[in-house]
């Protein structure tokens, strides 16, 4: 129990702080800022708690207390376990569990938002006075205390992803166990709404059911059962959705229902509410991906005939679709500016260095311009049957398609035409004779009046694309279209999709962009013949594209850059695209949050272009420079409150940080020039100590491409980089949160340290090996940098080998098990070549790894390094020499058979 007791004038200073900010008239910047001031004083979450809470003025205005239970919610999420003490914790947990009862539904389902945080941020297990105190409620509560419990276990398992199967000190059994049944006797309440919740809980909790209570999934089953024609909507809806989730968490449940459960299913695809059919027609992926047995898929086979025609009559838009209101709109608004409203939100995806190619990291960037929908649903339906099913079902499909692409109604047509692209993977085979003239037929499509018409063919074509490139190429197989017809039909393709994307309708433009980066991405170095056409294409575009579709935009662009190789690297084309970008750039808002993509696709381009971009590069290099050195400035202004922190974007910071990389590559040693006239080490030092771990990865990224092409310019400040990434190399520092930053400093200390000579690198040696190792010897750490380590590490060991052989033997084993997960190329190579000269320097410490680096060696497939070859060739023979015949065959011994096969054939060992 917590004995803390506000203070009424505190009280009161925190209602008046809050009303002030939710006043209008109010300065939010100078409110948020004394907000953030006082969520530094210790108990200032308590005080939110009570003001949430308290009936001590019962005239207080509800808004208030709401605010002041969002600002606790949000707080809570940083200081739970890092600031707060037992006590106060204690006098949260209390306070909200309390007042889930609230007599307002607003006070006590904010209260159900921040019990949930805290179970996010606290674990299930340790808060064990919750979930009895939540069974009770549920089943002996009046309707207020069972609504406010029941929102809060929705909105906790929403937080840990239903996870309550956990042992819970002083629980004989876990949160799921307990309250399962409990929440079954709701299902048949008379409240809706009591329904919908218990339902809803249930059905998060599902994925994760408790092992121990595996006979309860039967009363489960039992109740969707008797909700399945439930008068309310969102019941129905929760059955569909129980239903999905059971098919994949225990099919088996289902099996001796499952006739009756597909008719349900099917019938429920014409429910009055669109949201229940969606949720319906989510069963037939699930059941596909479920991955069940041939009699299970047999029985949904027997009901396709009639599912298919359902799929198709709900694949057409409405005439009050949204999507279908804003293409009309932009039909006859033609030009008008995009507004801000109309801009989505993206995730930048942003990549490690490193040897073994670039990894994605988990970021994402959220281009959809749709809304999941019942429409969405049912051509993600028709796909994924057509690649269970394939072929069988045309004879199905076909004659529905073929009937209604005769239609007069264009939302009849068009969803005939999206049909065709859904299943043109899984049915290939049997579409493959049909192709020619459907694309022939397609084609004029293009040209419909109407706009989702015109962007839906793109976007159908653009799934064909696969065959069509495969027309276009060299082929053995003598029925095979001849590769000329196939190159007239991949221009005939390639010729209609650029001329779309210059359509006026945005819709149709980013359907198309999409098409094309789809054909690019796929098409490759088959489509260097029409290099010039997509460039002309694509720098009209972006003289006419708007904010919206520049995104697109930028995509098509970086597929150009990245897929269709040396024949890009003309000046022409970089002549064409690259003034259009700079001029972009240079009227962008510097801080906004679009430039990034344009920022990144010049990256991209910059690198495709090579060579071909060099009377730009000079500017664009400044433009760099100049762009980094305003958004430091602006970093510290933001810090001291001088300026609104939307002037600063770190987003804009990485990608150009990127950019100067991309040029590094673009360029090559061409790029010291450039950087001896500029202050750009002065600005990665700063941006290398930057709090923003992105910022930082970029960074370190960056001064291992200037190594790889300009080393000495680094050389000045080399003490600085080194120390700045042994720093960053600690055991403390390697963590999560920056994996990739560690990455990157590991990669550029290997770039450096080959670059270095002995005596300026040796200082750093035995710190930069120190971290390599203790990296190494990591459990859980990320592959990536387990392997720029070990090259790294055999860098240190090529320049400086006399001062890391006296501790070979502690790291040979580890070392050698990350060198044989490296790919083939150089710098695998040099890490054995750092490792075969220490063994050289000292041959006995690596005795006690002599399997590892047996099995090291044949990890290669090949070499294409002679000397290292004889270097590795003569170790093993003078292993095998020095420890004898018999302890040979013993080390032999421990090797999998191919191991030893291949030592034998390649060194006659």
């Amino acid at each position: 129990m917590s004995t803390w007791a506000p203070a009424t004038a505190g009280t009161a200073q925190i209602v008046a702080l809050i009303a002030e900010y939710l006043d209008p008239r109010a300065n939010q910047r100078e409110m948020l800022g004394r907000l953030e001031r006082c969520a530094t004083f210790p108990d200032f979450n308590l005080y939110l708690a009570h003001v949430l809470t308290s009936e001590e003025e019962p005239g207080r205005r509800e808004d208030v207390r709401q605010s002041a239970g969002l600002l606790l919610k949000n707080n809570l999420k940083t200081s739970w376990t890092t600031t707060m003490s037992e006590e106060y914790r204690a006098f949260v947990r209390e306070t909200l569990v309390r007042s889930l009862g609230h007599g307002s539904r607003l006070i006590r389902t904010t209260c159900g938002t921040c019990v949930a945080v805290i179970v996010r941020c606290g674990g299930v297990e340790n808060w064990p006075t919750l979930w009895p105190a939540l069974a009770a409620a549920v089943e002996q509560g009046d309707d207020n205390s069972r609504d406010g419990a029941l929102d809060a276990l929705y909105k906790a398992c929403e937080e840990v992803n239903g996870r309550l199967d956990v042992k819970v000190p002083g629980m004989s059994d876990s949160p799921a166990g307990v309250l399962i049944p409990r929440l079954f006797a709701l299902f048949q309440a008379p409240s809706a709404k009591v329904r919908q919740q218990s339902v809803g809980v249930v059905n998060m909790i599902a994925p994760c059911w408790p092992e121990n209570h595996y006979a309860l999934l039967d009363t489960y089953l039992q109740g969707l059962f008797a909700l399945a024609n439930d008068p309310d909507n969102d019941v129905r809806r929760l059955v569909c959705s129980g239903l999905v989730m059971l098919i994949n968490v225990c099919p088996e449940k289902l099996a001796p229902n499952l006739r009756q459960i597909i008719t349900y299913m099917l019938e429920r695809q014409d429910d009055e509410d669109k949201d229940v059919a969606m949720e319906s027609c989510e069963f037939w992926g699930a059941f596909c991906e479920a991955d069940l047995g041939d009699d299970y898929v047999q029985i949904l086979r027997e009901f396709t005939p009639r599912l298919i025609p359902v799929l198709l009559t709900n694949m057409a838009y409405q005439e009050d679709d949204d999507e279908v209101i804003q293409a009309e709109d932009d039909e006859v608004n033609v030009g008008r500016e995009d507004r801000d409203q109309d801009i989505k939100p993206t995730f930048r995806d942003t990549k490690d260095k490193g040897s073994q190619g670039d990894e994605a990291d988990d970021g994402q960037d959220d281009t959809d311009d749709f809304v999941w929908n019942l429409r969405k649903s049912s051509a993600n339906g028709l796909d994924i049957l057509s690649n269970v099913f394939g072929d069988e079902l045309l004879p199905i499909i076909l004659p529905v398609v073929e009937q209604r692409l005769r239609e007069s109604r264009w939302e009849i047509r068009e969803s005939a035409i999206l049909a065709l692209g859904a299943v043109a993977e899984g049915c290939s085979a049997g579409l493959l004779p049909y192709l020619p003239t459907l694309i022939t037929f397609l084609l004029p499509m293009l040209d419909d009046a109407r706009p989702l018409v015109r962007s839906t063919t793109c976007w159908t074509l653009s799934r064909f694309s696969p065959w069509v490139l495969q027309c276009a190429r060299p082929s053995n197989d003598p029925n095979a279209m001849p590769q000329q017809q196939g190159m007239e039909q991949l221009n005939t393709l390639i010729t209609a999709q650029c001329k779309r994307c210059l359509d006026h309708n945005k819709h149709v433009q980013a359907a198309a962009c999409g098409a094309i980066a789809t054909v690019l991405a796929e098409g490759r170095d088959t489509m260097a013949p029409w290099a010039e056409t997509v460039v002309q294409t694509l720098t009209q575009a972006l003289g006419m594209y708007q904010r919206k579709n520049l995104r697109n935009l930028y995509d098509a662009l970086t597929m150009l850059a990245e897929n269709i190789g040396p024949s890009l690297q003309e000046a022409r084309f970089a002549g064409a695209l690259l003034p259009g970008m700079i001029h972009r750039w240079d009227t962008a808002n510097g801080a906004d949050p679009e430039l990034f993509h344009l920022l990144e696709c010049l990256t991209a381009l910059i690198i495709g272009f090579g060579g071909a971009a060099g009377q730009y590069s000079s500017g664009i290099f400044t433009k760099c420079n100049a762009a980094l050195g305003l958004m430091l400035q602006r970093r510290v202004a933001v810090q001291r409150g001088e300026i609104p922190a939307e002037e600063y974007s770190v987003d804009v910071v990485i990608c150009t940080l990127d950019l100067l990389s991309g040029l590094c590559e673009g360029l090559g040693p061409d790029i010291e020039t450039l950087v001896a006239q500029s202050q750009l080490r002065e600005i990665i030092l700063a941006c290398c100590v930057d709090e923003s771990p992105g910022v930082k990865r970029s960074a370190y990224a960056l001064v291992g491409d200037l190594a790889r092409s300009c080393t000495a310019q680094l050389n000045a400040s080399l003490q600085q980089f080194m120390e700045l990434i042994i720093t960053q190399l600690q055991p403390s520092n390697v963590v999560s949160m920056t994996m990739s930053v560690c990455n990157n400093a590991s990669w550029a200390a290997g770039e450096l340290a080959i670059r270095t000579p002995p005596d300026a690198l040796r200082p750093f040696v035995a710190p930069l090996a120190q971290c390599m190792v203790q990296i190494l010897d990591m459990r859980m750490v990320n592959r990536a940098l387990g392997e720029n380590a070990a090259i790294t590490l055999g860098r240190l060991a090529m320049v400086c080998p006399e001062d890391l052989q006296s501790g070979l033997s502690h790291f040979v084993n580890s070392w050698c098990s990350a060198l044989r997960r490296l790919r083939d190329g150089v710098e695998k190579e040099h890490g054995f070549q750092g490792l075969c000269k220490l063994i050289q320097m000292n041959p006995t410490a690596a005795e006690g790894g002599l399997g590892a680096f047996v099995e090291a060696i044949a990890s290669w497939r090949v070499c294409r390094n002679e000397a290292l070859v004889a270097t590795m060739g003569q170790l093993l023979v003078g292993f095998k020499d020095h420890i004898g015949a018999q302890k040979w065959e013993i080390v032999k011994r421990d090797l999998e058979p191919g191991v030893t096969r291949k030592l034998a054939e390649q060194y006659n060992v």
